[in-house]
């Protein structure tokens, strides 16, 4: 079977080693170490024109492209089964669909978004907004947009929750869900994971992330059926850097061993 490749950098040294290890595409954002925050235009620029370049350099996949975060506020480490870290208010609503329309603008292929009431349940209207933002700005530029909802699905208290998100989100249509099945780490999360790809029916991709290693991909997508793994392949705190590494925290190794495991799949 296929699996793709996402890795979460933050800046172009990250983006072009995730696009040389064979990554399918990266999620680019800010403030990584709080969670991600919606980068400026400006980087999403710059990312879009880079992988552009490896693309035609034959350095990445044909398919290698950028997806952005929208998110107006960085979070909390532990938010499993916290709602709240995920709850927008207008002026927040207002200014990620400006992000939005301003990513895809920009050049992004995607747009990662998502948000809950307090109740913990999707917030539909809110995700209607941000999508149709994201969405008129595709269509000025006349291409395709992915629309994927964050792992504000692993904030919901009950697991009953996000199988109806699945739902939900397809009639959105949305394209992925990144989750971990509301596990600290998605390799624990993987029967749920599993209900959530049947829930997909193949019409909605489910992506596993969450403390994802590349040791555990094969494990992971045996036990889900799913097809899509992120992670950040950041590099270990104190582990050596070689003289000629590339000043970045996405760690060349970890990219490249993750892209192994999935291709031997």
């Amino acid at each position: 079977m296929s699996v793709a490749v996402e890795i979460a950098v933050q800046d172009l040294a990250g983006l072009e080693v995730a696009a040389t290890a064979g990554a399918d595409r990266v999620e680019l954002c800010t403030d990584l170490d709080r969670g991600g925050v919606t980068p400026p235009p400006e980087l999403v620029e710059q990312a879009t024109d880079r992988a552009a370049a490896l693309v035609a350099a034959a350095e990445a996949k044909p398919h290698f492209d950028v997806h952005v975060l929208i998110r107006s506020r960085a979070g909390e480490d532990d938010f499993l089964g916290r709602p709240a870290e995920f709850t927008v208010t207008a002026d927040e609503i207002e200014l990620m669909a400006q992000q939005a329309e301003e990513a895809v603008s920009a050049g992004a292929a995607g747009v990662v978004i998502g948000a809950l009431t307090e109740s913990g349940q999707l917030d539909v209207p809110a995700l209607e907004t941000l999508r149709d933002a994201a969405l008129r700005s595709a269509q000025q530029a006349v291409r395709g947009l992915t629309l994927t909802c964050h792992r504000a699905v692993d904030a919901m208290v009950e697991p009953s929750n996000r199988l109806e998100a699945v739902t939900t989100l397809l009639g959105l249509g949305f394209h992925r869900v990144l989750t971990s099945g509301g596990a600290t780490r998605a390799l624990d999360g993987a029967a749920e994971l599993a209900a959530m790809v049947r829930a997909g029916e193949g019409l909605l991709d489910v992506c596993a992330g969450g403390g994802v290693r590349p040791v555990d991909i094969p494990d992971l997508v045996r036990a889900t059926g799913l097809s899509d793994v992120h992670l950040s392949a950041r590099r270990r705190p104190g582990a050596p850097v070689e003289p000629d590494a590339p000043s970045t925290d996405t760690d060349p190794a970890i990219a490249a061993a993750a892209v192994d495991a999935a291709g031997a799949l």
